[in-house]
């Protein structure tokens, strides 16, 4: 169950809604039964981030009953009160303007990546258009589990060269920079180039 939960988790953040109900589908049957309430309960929470129609059940926890009603301020307090800032912040991501802004300078404080960029995502898409970068780059390695070489490669396609021009400047083969790319964006999760210039202004990688 905890595998099927961190796989749910994965795919919001990636924005792979297909994945998650996948899991979720899987996942729903294994926390039927007693004794699984927190499983059942963490379930019904990310069902209402993919936007499925939910609601709390006789013995789900307090935080994530909150959740699931849509309470986001009771339901952050709440993880605060337990010393996860992490699942607080997430709440927060589902409140007002502000409420997101400050999701997103907590996750960016706790090294949260993924969830930072998902929630830059976001933001862009509801019109927000001042949106802070986060860490600089020399703060950030790796990002979404890219290798250096990749990360490299990222900045460059943000700085928008061609793969012509990567595989020029770093000495390799075009080919060889055809495998980084599709790789950079296989880990991003995202289709193509215009995409993954994206990931890397919300990862602070672009200028």
């Amino acid at each position: 169950m905890p595998a099927l939960l961190a796989e749910i988790e994965q795919a919001w953040l990636l924005d792979r809604p297909a994945a998650a109900r996948a899991a979720v589908a899987t996942l729903d049957e294994r926390t039927a039964d007693a004794g699984a309430e927190r499983q059942r309960g963490e379930l019904r929470r990310w069902q209402r981030r993919l936007g499925e129609p939910v609601e709390a059940f006789p013995g789900c926890p307090d935080e994530l009953a909150a959740g699931i009603r849509g309470d986001w301020r009771a339901a952050a307090a709440a993880w605060q009160a337990l010393g996860d800032p992490y699942a607080a912040a997430l709440e927060l991501v589902e409140g007002d303007a502000d409420a997101r802004l400050a999701a997103l300078t907590r996750l960016d404080e706790l090294g949260a990546r993924p969830a930072a960029a998902r929630v830059r995502r976001d933001l862009r898409r509801s019109g927000v258009t001042v949106i802070p970068r986060g860490p600089k780059p020399t703060t950030r390695e790796n990002p979404a589990g890219l290798t250096d070489r990749q990360v490299e490669i990222l900045r460059m396609l943000a700085d928008g060269a061609t793969n012509a021009e990567i595989a020029a400047r770093l000495v390799l083969s075009v080919c060889t920079v055809d495998h980084h790319v599709s790789a950079v964006l296989q880990k991003l999760g995202v289709p193509g180039r215009r995409e993954a210039i994206a990931a890397a202004t919300d990862f602070g990688l672009g200028h």
